[in-house]
């Protein structure tokens, strides 16, 4: 017997288990209950399909074949900055442009600015499946200490607010760490009483990095955080600080807790420090995340003849066992005109830039998007399995690469217990023959196949 509270759906494939079987899943109470493999396609089910814009309100869904992922998790962003590319321009394209910029126009932000740029960048996440973000801030403590506040507890509070719909981690980033005084670093304590997630920084762009990542370690082993550092964004093989970062997760016993994102300079060294900095990575546990829109757009703007591709050395840190996510990091601002929140689109991205296209790498590619990301946003299990919350989106596709290929404009979104949102497509021409012939091949078109 069904209850008032189960979901059952028929028909599913699930290729992060094998794209090649039918599954039924059921779930109750938010969580997935059973998850059985069919022998075959069904074809008596008596359920709506999730085509027929009524899937809110049935308990049995017929979902025809269509592929189904663990929701999307964005593990690196930037929402504070989001969506302020026409207030700040960058004309050179460089990370240090991009940095000055911002800074200078910062005192120009009010804390509702602050709070509309969460919003649209959340929501506009949301609508393309990710569920759980990660969200840096800039805490611009050398403008004005009442500014970084402000522009702090402006994405708390978007944080509690979305709380039903988005679970977000905020991650503020402290910078100049060791030459802080006293009533700064008061003021930083302060920040993390708040209630932030996580420390962050970007040590590496200053002198005295190594001093720089000791504080922020002693801040999150004094307040119980995780770490999450902007690591080497950098062309310059000789900056390296993710050898100072290993020392101090091996050191403070950090093992799990420490992220390191960008890691661009790792892509220039030479072959033999590279293997030993990823070996100790994996030893030590240290997550790395690739963000590839921008790293692309910034990283070898000096390069002449080949130009670097910027990103870090992806498929060599998966071979080595290191945790490797991918995220969207900017959206249309001066360190990323370009994005849109959408993380196919990355997943696309990476598959293009670190040369992962055979069928296991794509999947991995999946991986990177949903359940790796997952693990390092605390999720336990973020899969579609028994016992899990089921947090997932629903694809107008059968295949993987046809996913990516046509960034399935089609995607409905299931989370917290309930149909959240749902992103549709059409395309209609102005030739009646153009028209005729693409309805037709709509319908002759089996998603089951």
């Amino acid at each position: 017997m069904q209850s008032s509270n189960e979901m059952i759906l028929h028909n599913v494939r699930l290729p992060l288990m094998d794209e090649n079987m039918f599954y039924k899943i059921i779930i109750q109470d938010g969580m997935y209950k059973r998850i059985e493999q069919q022998p075959g396609y069904a074809t008596e089910v008596r359920a709506l399909s999730i085509m027929d814009g009524k899937q809110v309100e049935v308990s049995e869904i017929d979902v025809e074949g269509r592929i189904i992922l663990p929701s999307f998790v964005d593990i690196h962003t930037h929402m504070d900055k989001a969506f302020s590319l026409k207030d700040v321009p960058n004309e050179s394209g460089t990370l240090q442009e991009a940095i000055s910029n911002y800074s200078q126009k910062a005192h120009l932000f009010s804390k509702e600015e602050i709070k509309k740029r969460v919003y649209r960048s959340a929501l506009q996440s949301l609508s393309f499946g990710t569920t759980h973000i990660r969200t840096h801030v800039n805490f611009e403590l050398d403008v004005s200490q009442t500014l970084a506040l402000e522009h702090l507890q402006a994405v708390l509070e978007v944080k509690s607010e979305l709380s039903p719909y988005v679970s977000m981690q905020v991650v503020p980033m402290f910078s100049k760490m060791s030459g802080r005084t006293k009533r700064e670093m008061e003021i930083i304590e302060e920040a993390i009483q708040l209630g932030v997630d996580g420390i962050g920084g970007a040590p590496h762009i200053f002198p005295d990095a190594e001093a720089n990542i000791e504080k922020l370690f002693q801040l999150a082993i004094k307040y119980d955080k995780f770490i999450d550092l902007h690591v080497d964004e950098n062309d310059n093989p000789a900056i390296c600080t993710i050898e100072q970062l290993i020392e101090k997760t091996k050191q403070y016993g950090l093992q799990g807790r420490v992220t390191a994102g960008h890691l661009c300079s790792l892509a220039a060294m030479e072959q033999k420090k590279a293997d030993q900095i990823m070996s100790s990575m994996a030893e030590q546990q240290i997550n790395a995340i690739t963000l590839p829109g921008a790293n692309m757009y910034l990283q070898g703007r000096a390069d002449r003849g080949v130009v670097r591709r910027g990103i870090t050395r992806v498929k060599e840190l998966v071979e080595y066992s290191v945790p490797v996510a991918t995220a969207s990091d900017n959206i249309n601002d001066p360190f990323h005109p370009f994005g849109r929140g959408d993380m196919l689109q990355i997943g696309l991205l990476t598959a293009y830039a670190a040369h992962m296209a055979s069928k296991t790498e794509i999947l991995h590619v999946l991986k990177m998007i949903t359940t790796i990301p997952g693990r390092m946003f605390g999720i336990d299990n973020h899969q579609v399995e028994p016992g899990a919350y089921a947090n997932f989106v629903v694809f107008d596709t059968n295949d993987v690469y046809d996913m990516f290929g046509s960034s399935s404009p089609s995607r409905y979104i299931f989370t917290k217990g309930k149909w959240l949102t749902s992103t549709t497509e059409s395309h209609s021409f102005g030739d009646r023959k153009l028209e005729d012939l693409w309805n037709g091949i709509k319908q002759s078109a089996t998603i089951k196949l």
